[in-house]
C-alpha cells in the first residue's frame, strides 16, 4: 500500500518515516488488531479514482433521483443564488467563529441580523448567535430548564425526531437528567390525560416537536395550560424551520422555549451536514442560554456597535459555570440564514411554506387512493410531511422507484412505511411523476 497523492507527504519522506519506525510498510502499524479483524481492502474496495472520475460520480452517477420526497432532519428548498458568492467573500468565509469582542463588525451585524430574525419567526423575545445543530440545541434547552426550575425531570414526547432522541440518550447517561416519554393518540398529537398523569413533583419541562416526527402540528396552546400551574416550562423542538412561515410562531401559544434545526433555510443539504441549531426564550431567561449572544450597543463616539454579550461559554468562563461547553458554533451558516431570510422576506416565506403545504395535502390525498398504501394519522392537521404505510418492503419500493423512476419516493423508517416530505420546487406534474413510481414500485 502506497500513500495516496492528496497526502502532504512524498513517497521519498514517507518511507523515511517508516523507516525511522522500524516498519517495513504502511501495514504493519496495525499490527496490533488482531488478524481476523483486518479486512483485505483490496477485495472490498473500488480502485483509486482521479479527481474528474470523481467529480463525474458525484455530479451525475449519485444524482439517479430526479425529484426527491425525503425528509425528515435534512429538507430540500429553494436556495437563491446570491447567498454563496456573498459568503465565500474572504471576510465572511474566515470568520469562522467570532471568540473575542473585538471581532468584525460586519460579522457581528450579521449575527446580530440572524438573531433578530430568528426571534420574530420563534414568536420569542430572545435569540441567540447559532448552535450546532438541532439535536444538540434540545438538549440545550433541557440544561437551561434545569437551571431555570432547578429540576432534573424531563419528558419527551414519543415523536420527537428518532435521531434527536439519541442525542439525548447519550447525554442523559452522565446522570445530568433523567427522562421519560409521553405516549401519542390515534391521531398522532401528545395524548393530554397521560401527560397530565405524569407529571410529577420533580418534572422540570415537557419537550415536544410540532410539526412532530409523523408530520402532526401538535396543540402547543392546550399543553401550556396543562403545564403552567405546576411551573414546568414547554420546550418546543422544530426539525422544519420553514412552517414558520405559515404556521403561528410556537412562542406566541405559549412556548417558554423554542429550539431546533434551521437548515430549510438557504443551508445546502450534503453528506451529513452542514446543519444549524437555533434557540430563543424569553428575556427573563436570557442568563440561563446557551450559546453566544450579539448586543447593540454604542462606542466611546456615541456611534451604534455590537459587541458579544453574555458568553458564558467554556471558552470565557470557568467550565463549571458555564451555560454551553459544545464550543463549535455555526456563524457561517448563521449567515447563510440571515442571507435568506432577507432574500425571501416575508411574503417570499410564506409563499414558499404555501406551496410546500399545498403539495403535501394533494400529496397526502392522493397517497391515500392508492391500493396497498395507507396514511398515518390522515385527519390530523400536518405542514409538509407525513407518514406513508407501503404494502411491501420500504426499503425495496425506495430503490426500485429511484432506479426505475428517478424518484426518491420518501425516506424509509420502518420495514412498511415511507417518511414524505414536499417542498415549494415541487409541481403537480412531479406529484403525478411521485404517485406512477409508487403505483408501480408498490
Amino acid at each position: 500500500m502506497q500513500p495516496h497523492k492528496y497526502l502532504p507527504v512524498s513517497e521519498t519522506e514517507f518511507n523515511q518515516e517508516i523507516s525511522e519506525l522500524g516498519l517495513k510498510q504502511i501495514n504493519d502499524l496495525f499490527k496490533s488488531i488482531p488478524e481476523g479483524l483486518r479486512g483485505d481492502t483490496t477485495t472490498t474496495l473500488a480502485p483509486p479514482m482521479s479527481e474528474v472520475e470523481i467529480r463525474n460520480h458525484f455530479e451525475h452517477e449519485t444524482r439517479i433521483a430526479k425529484h426527491t420526497f425525503v425528509g425528515g432532519n435534512g429538507h430540500t428548498h429553494y436556495i437563491p443564488s446570491i447567498i454563496s458568492p456573498l459568503v465565500s467573500r474572504g471576510e465572511f468565509l474566515t470568520a469562522y467563529t467570532p471568540y473575542q469582542p473585538e471581532v468584525s463588525q460586519g460579522t457581528l451585524q450579521a449575527m446580530y441580523e440572524f438573531q433578530s430574525m430568528m426571534a420574530g419567526l420563534m414568536g420569542v423575545e430572545i435569540s441567540n448567535a447559532s448552535l450546532y445543530d438541532g439535536s444538540t440545541a434540545m438538549l440545550e434547552a433541557c440544561y437551561m430548564a434545569q437551571r431555570i426550575t432547578g429540576k432534573n425531570g424531563m419528558l419527551f414526547s414519543q415523536l420527537i425526531h428518532p435521531e434527536y432522541i439519541e442525542t439525548m440518550k447519550t447525554y442523559s447517561k452522565a446522570g445530568i437528567f433523567t427522562y421519560d416519554f409521553i405516549e401519542h393518540t390515534d391521531k398522532g398529537r401528545i395524548d393530554e390525560a397521560k401527560l397530565t398523569a405524569r407529571l410529577a413533583e420533580n418534572t422540570g419541562a415537557l419537550i415536544i416537536q410540532s410539526p412532530n416526527f409523523a408530520g402532526i402540528i401538535e396543540d402547543i396552546a392546550a399543553l401550556k395550560k396543562i403545564l403552567e400551574p405546576k411551573g414546568i416550562l414547554l420546550i418546543v423542538v422544530v426539525t422544519e424551520a420553514m412552517s414558520f412561515g405559515l404556521l403561528k410562531s410556537p412562542g406566541a401559544l405559549g412556548a417558554d422555549i423554542v429550539c431546533g434545526e434551521a437548515q430549510s433555510l438557504g443551508v445546502p443539504l450534503s453528506f451529513g451536514g452542514p446543519w444549524l441549531g437555533f434557540l430563543g426564550a424569553s428575556p427573563n431567561f436570557v442568563r440561563n442560554m446557551p450559546g453566544r449572544l450579539i448586543g447593540e450597543a454604542k462606542d466611546a463616539n456615541g456611534s451604534r456597535c455590537f459587541v458579544v454579550t453574555l458568553a458564558t461559554r467554556e471558552q470565557h468562563i470557568r467550565r463549571e459555570k458555564a451555560t454551553s461547553n459544545i464550543c463549535t458554533n455555526q456563524g457561517l451558516m448563521a449567515l447563510r440564514c440571515a442571507i435568506y431570510l432577507s432574500v425571501m422576506g416575508k411574503t417570499g416565506l410564506r409563499r414558499a411554506a404555501e406551496r410546500c403545504a399545498k403539495f403535501a395535502s394533494l400529496g397526502r390525498k392522493l397517497a391515500g387512493e392508492l391500493k396497498g398504501y395507507r396514511v398515518r394519522f390522515a385527519a390530523s392537521p400536518i405542514f409538509n410531511e407525513f407518514i406513508l404505510e407501503t404494502p411491501g418492503n420500504a426499503d425495496a419500493i425506495f430503490q426500485k422507484s429511484v432506479r426505475e423512476f428517478g424518484i426518491a419516493p420518501g425516506l424509509p423508517i420502518e420495514e412498511k412505511a415511507l417518511h414524505v416530505s414536499f417542498h415549494e420546487m415541487h409541481s403537480p406534474e412531479i406529484l403525478h411523476k411521485w404517485i406512477t413510481a409508487l403505483q408501480a414500485a408498490g
